[in-house]
């Protein structure tokens, strides 16, 4: 999320909603991928509807929290193929310095949806919340994360937490290099290309020396979510990722 003759895996233009019967379709075609949107049980207190996750004609993805006659649900996809080694990137679009202090968007190679390890192992975060307002004694609105591998479980998360300030803009780019041997995250604001970095809002890299138990090794689906920590958003919240790319190393590099 640093290889030579790369891979371009995405395109850089996005295809809109597959076709389906009914309104709020749990399948999604977007950048490339085909995607399972979460229809009930997912991350947090409210549950997920597929009306909460969809593509606008200009091809970015609106995630969001919604608010209706008193019922309150939340938006979740995974993507149906697993990803590995390479680096990950997204564009948003959104106040993600200043949601709702329990909402949280989630970025993020995650194994067990998949079955590939448990909850807990095979998950690589990048979020964006206050969590309650309880990160950093509330000082913090985001956090890298890392999951160990299959079966390591017990060594549990390692995390980053840091502040983000967009300055009322509402423009960033999440970007993450996953490798064998170490994970890379970063937060730039405005819209960056890959390839470039700059305007780093805050960028950690995790280099352990046993890598093969703290960094996962296995390729895994890639979930996107909006979702609500322990208390149900206040008011309807909303996020557009405006772009997902996915390159491979090559061979020589992984």
């Amino acid at each position: 999320m640093k290889a030579l003759c790369l891979v371009i895996c995405v395109a850089s233009l996005a295809v809109g909603v597959s076709p389906a019967s009914g309104h709020d379709s749990t399948q999604l075609k977007w950048m490339g991928h085909e995607w399972t949107i979460t229809d009930g049980r997912m991350a947090g207190v409210a549950r997920g509807r597929p009306s909460n996750a969809r593509v606008d004609s200009n091809g970015y993805l609106h995630l969001m929290i919604t608010q209706k006659h008193k019922s309150v649900t939340a938006g979740e996809l995974f993507s149906d193929d697993s990803m590995g080694f390479g680096t990950y990137q997204w564009q948003i679009q959104g106040p993600v310095d200043n949601m709702d202090p329990h909402a949280v968007l989630g970025l993020f190679p995650y194994g067990p949806d998949n079955g590939i390890g448990r909850d807990g192992e095979n998950e690589i975060d990048i979020e964006f919340s206050k969590w309650a307002n309880t990160l950093c004694g509330g000082a913090c609105n985001a956090d890298f994360t890392v999951y160990p591998s299959t079966g390591n479980a017990a060594v549990g998360p390692t995390e980053d937490d840091f502040e983000v300030g967009l300055g009322g803009g509402e423009l960033v780019t999440a970007r993450m290099t996953w490798s064998l041997t170490s994970i890379t995250e970063t937060v730039m604001s405005g819209l960056q290309p890959l390839g470039t970095t700059q305007n780093v809002l805050h960028t950690w890299t995790f280099a352990p020396t046993d890598y093969l138990v703290r960094i996962p090794q296995q390729p895994v689906p890639v979930g996107m979510n909006l979702w609500c920590f322990k208390k149900k958003a206040a008011t309807s919240q909303a996020v557009i990722i405006r772009s997902f790319e996915y390159v491979a190393p090559s061979a020589d590099a992984r």
